[in-house]
């Protein structure tokens, strides 16, 4: 029995050892891209995101977003940002202009692409977006699909406009399509 002691004693270690097993952590889940984007504010923090293709792209700083107030009727805002706001990723850069009636609450239709550029129809809410990558894509009005702008905020005192936006625009050249969805901005100008 004294010669069994032994390996009695190694089967008991082995058995309440628990941290000899080597356990690998689950894999973590992949993030849901929309978790990324800032949220939705409406006080002037320079944010400006959006999702391209179902991919997170973030403006990383304050001076890559921004808005400018050309007239009475006319704003334009952009950002350049970068794939899930990392600063050596892939970088796009988005700008709109809007042109109708600046004020809270007023949603802006993207203008044809069969409308001569650059004329807006007088009275009515619309605007024009460009897109351009570090590939030398450019995806602009001439091939617009569809798009809207909500201008959520507009405060001329304090100089702060903040929205949503979304549009789906082509590039036959680059044989792509860009679906930006759950875009949001909050620029001062």
């Amino acid at each position: 029995m004294l010669h069994k002691l032994p390996l009695y004693l190694c089967l008991l270690l082995l058995t309440q050892c628990s941290k000899c097993k080597r356990d690998d952590p689950a894999p973590q889940p992949p993030k849901d891209p929309l978790s990324l984007l800032p949220p939705e504010t409406a006080v002037g923090k320079n944010t400006f995101a959006c999702l391209v293709n179902g991919k997170a792209y973030i403006a990383l700083y304050t001076t890559s977003a921004n808005g400018d107030w050309q007239s009475g009727t006319r704003l334009a805002i952009g950002g350049t940002m970068r794939l899930n706001g990392q600063g050596a990723a892939q970088a796009l850069t988005i700008t709109a202009a809007m042109n109708g009636l600046l004020q809270s609450n007023q949603a802006f239709s993207l203008i044809s692409r069969d409308t001569p550029f650059p004329i807006f129809t007088p009275g009515v809410n619309q605007f024009i977006t460009e897109v351009g990558d570090l590939s030398g894509c450019f995806y602009g009005r001439n091939f617009a699909n569809t798009g809207r702008i909500e201008l959520v905020t507009f405060d001329g005192v304090r100089r702060i406009a903040a929205g949503r936006f979304a549009f789906t625009l082509s590039d036959p050249g680059c044989g792509d399509t860009l679906r930006v969805t759950n875009g949001r901005f909050d620029v001062r100008f």
